[in-house]
C-alpha cells in the first residue's frame, strides 16, 4: 500500500512539474505576452522607388549536387535545389528549395553596402541597401554582376567550387568620388517558416525547426525564436540595429533546420563579426494579435558584418566569402575549406554533443562496411549495449538477489506496515546480512548510461543520412515513421515480452501497471518518431530480452549446482 501511495505522489509531482513548465515558468519570465511586438525598425531596408527599379535578371548555376538561380536583385540566391534524388522532396511532399524567402532584403547571399542610419556618416558610398545589379559575363559555373553610379563601381561574382553545395562569393567596391566615401558590407542568409510548421509534436522534432548560429571564439552558440522575444532585446549582446552578436574571433555564421544549413565563412576582406536576428512576421493589418494569424512565422537571419570602411578616391576594397547551402552531411561539412574550419559544429547533437560526435563517426564507419544505414544502426546499438554491459552487471545481480529475498522482504513489509522507519532499518539489515547492495544503488548504472542513450537518440533523430533513406519493404524512409505501423507494433509486442520476463518487485497492481504501461508508452511514441529511432529501440529491446534470458539461464544453473547466487 505504501509503495502504491509513493508512486501516486511521484505521479502527482510529475504532473505539477509539467504544469509549471508549461504555464508557470512562461508567466514568471514574461514569455506568455503574445501581443507585444519586437522593437525592430525597417529604416535600413532602403531601395529605389518602384518606378526606378530595373527589370530583374537571373543567372543559372550548376554546381556539384545542386542547381541554383542568382538574381540581379541584391546579387542574391533566388533558388537553390539539391539534385540528389533523396533531397528532391520534403516530408510534406513539397519540392525542396533551400531558398524559403521571397523578399529581396531577406534573400540568401544578399549584400548590403550602406552604413546604418545611426552611424551619422556624412558620405555614404551607395544610396540604397537593395541594389539593382546588372548581369554581365556568366556561365553555368559563374555569374558576374555589376553596379555603377556616380560614386561607385562594384562587381559581385558568385561561382561554384569543386566541392558539393558550395558557392564562392567575391565582391569588389571602388570609390569613384573625389572625396572619401564609407561603406559597411554585410552578407546574410535567411530562412522563413510558419510558426505552425516549426513546432515539434509527440516527441518528434519538426524538420523545419530552425536556429540561427554563430561559431565565434571557439564556441558554437545557437538561438531559437524564443530568444528574440520583445523583452530579450533589452538585455546585453544586441547592437543598435537589434542584431544579436557573439564575442570572439569569428569562424562562421549559419541558419540551420533539422537537416539542412546555410553557412557563411569569411575568407578575405578584414575582420567580420557574426550577427543574428529572428523576426516575427505576421499580418498586423488584419490580426490584432500575431498568434491569431495562421501565417504567423519567423524570418531567421544570420550575417557577416565587416564594419565601417572608408575608401579614398579611386581606392578599391575586396571581400571574399564562402557559402555552404545544403544538407548537414558530416563528411561534407568536415571538408569545407579543406577541413580547416570547425564547420562540423553545425551538427546539433544536443546536450551530450561530444558523445554524439563519436557515435556519428562510428555510424559512418559501420555504414562503410555494410552499406546500409539501417543495419549500421543495428550494429551501433549492439556495440553500445556490449560496451555498457559491465555497468549493468551490478543492477542485474541486485535484481536477482532481491528476487531471492522477496519472501523475507514481504514478511518484513507486513510486520512493519505501520512503521516506515523500522521497516527501512529491518530491510537494510536483511540486505547487509545477505551482502546485497541497496536497490537504489542499482539505478546508478542506468543513470550513468543515460548520457550515451540520449546522445544516440538525438543523433538519430536529426541525422540527414537517414533522410528519405529506405530500409526494407516496410521502411521507405528512416527519417519518417514506417509503413503500416509495423515497427511500433513489433516494439510494443517485444516490450510486453521483456516486461513479462523481468523479475518485478512491488504489489500486483504496480506490477500490472509496469507490464502494460511501458510497452504502451513506447508504442505510442513510435507512431510518430522516425523509423531509424524505432530500429534503435527495437534492436535494444531484443538485446534486452536476450540478456534477460541469458541471465535467467545462468542463475538457474547456479541454483541447480548448489552454488550461492552472487550479490
Amino acid at each position: 500500500m505504501e509503495e502504491r501511495s509513493s508512486m501516486t505522489r511521484w505521479l502527482l509531482l510529475g504532473v505539477a512539474v509539467f504544469l509549471f513548465i508549461t504555464y508557470g515558468w512562461p508567466a514568471i519570465t514574461g514569455k506568455t505576452s503574445k501581443s507585444s511586438l519586437q522593437p525592430l525598425g525597417r529604416a535600413d531596408d532602403t531601395a529605389p522607388a518602384a518606378d526606378a527599379r530595373k527589370e530583374e535578371q537571373t543567372c543559372a548555376l550548376r554546381g556539384l549536387r545542386f542547381d541554383a538561380v542568382v538574381t540581379s536583385k541584391g546579387g542574391a540566391l533566388r533558388s537553390f535545389v539539391p539534385t540528389d534524388a533523396k533531397y528532391r522532396k520534403r516530408h510534406d511532399g513539397q519540392s525542396t528549395d533551400l531558398v524559403t524567402t521571397t523578399l529581396q532584403s531577406r534573400l540568401p547571399l544578399r549584400t548590403a553596402l550602406r552604413l546604418p542610419a545611426s552611424s551619422g556618416a556624412a558620405a555614404q558610398q551607395v544610396e540604397f541597401d537593395d541594389l539593382d545589379w546588372k548581369l554581365g559575363e556568366h556561365t553555368e559555373k559563374s555569374c558576374t554582376f555589376h553596379y555603377e553610379d556616380a560614386a561607385t563601381v562594384a562587381t559581385k561574382v558568385v561561382a561554384t567550387t569543386d566541392r558539393p553545395f558550395e558557392l564562392d562569393v567575391t565582391l569588389t567596391v571602388k570609390n569613384l568620388a573625389t572625396e572619401r566615401r564609407a561603406h559597411r558590407l554585410s552578407v546574410e542568409n535567411a530562412e522563413w517558416f510558419r510558426d505552425a510548421d516549426t513546432k515539434s509534436s509527440w516527441q518528434r522534432q519538426s524538420e523545419f525547426q530552425t536556429q540561427v548560429e554563430v561559431n565565434s571564439g571557439g564556441k558554437m552558440v545557437r538561438w531559437g525564436d524564443d530568444d528574440f522575444d520583445p523583452k530579450d532585446f533589452e538585455g546585453e549582446g544586441f547592437t543598435a540595429e537589434k542584431w544579436r552578436t557573439a564575442p570572439g574571433e569569428l569562424a562562421f555564421v549559419s541558419v540551420s533546420t533539422s537537416y539542412f544549413s546555410k553557412a557563411l565563412i569569411p575568407v578575405e576582406g578584414g575582420t567580420a563579426v557574426g550577427e543574428t536576428l529572428i523576426e516575427e512576421i505576421f499580418d498586423g493589418a488584419h490580426f490584432a494579435e500575431k498568434d491569431k494569424d495562421p501565417q504567423f512565422g519567423h524570418t531567421y537571419r544570420s550575417r557577416l558584418n565587416y564594419g565601417e570602411r572608408a575608401l579614398a578616391a579611386n581606392e578599391t576594397a575586396t571581400y571574399r566569402v564562402l557559402a555552404y547551402v545544403g544538407p548537414k552531411e558530416r563528411e561534407i561539412l568536415a571538408n569545407i575549406r579543406g577541413g580547416a574550419g570547425p564547420t562540423t559544429d553545425i551538427l546539433n547533437l544536443g546536450t551530450f554533443g561530444a558523445i554524439g560526435k563519436w557515435l556519428v563517426r562510428y555510424l559512418y564507419f559501420l555504414n562503410s562496411i555494410v552499406s546500409s544505414w539501417g543495419w549500421a544502426i543495428c550494429l551501433l546499438t549492439i556495440t553500445v549495449k556490449l560496451l555498457l554491459f559491465p555497468l549493468s552487471i551490478a543492477q542485474i545481480k541486485s535484481t536477482m538477489a532481491m528476487r531471492t529475498l522477496k519472501p523475507e522482504m514481504d514478511a518484513l513489509n507486513a510486520k512493519y506496515k505501520d512503521d516506515a522507519q523500522q521497516r527501512g532499518v529491518a530491510l537494510q539489515e536483511l540486505w547487509r546480512k545477505n551482502k546485497v547492495s541497496n536497490p537504489m544503488l542499482g539505478c546508478l548504472p542506468v543513470l550513468l548510461q543515460m548520457p550515451i542513450w540520449w546522445a544516440l537518440y538525438t543523433s538519430l533523430q536529426t541525422a540527414v543520412e537517414l533522410y528519405h533513406t529506405p530500409f526494407g519493404p516496410f521502411v521507405p524512409d528512416l527519417s519518417a515513421p514506417g509503413k503500416y505501423f509495423i515497427i511500433p507494433a513489433m516494439l510494443g509486442a517485444s516490450s510486453i515480452l521483456q516486461q513479462h520476463l523481468m523479475p518485478m518487485q512491488g504489489d500486483p497492481a504496480q506490477q500490472r501497471m509496469m507490464k502494460w504501461m511501458m510497452p504502451t508508452v513506447f508504442t505510442v511514441m513510435m507512431l510518430f518518431l522516425p523509423a531509424g529511432l524505432g530500429i534503435y529501440f527495437l534492436t535494444n529491446t531484443w538485446l534486452g530480452i536476450l540478456q534477460q534470458l541469458s541471465v535467467e539461464r545462468y542463475f538457474k544453473a547456479q541454483a541447480s549446482s548448489g552454488e550461492p547466487t552472487p550479490a
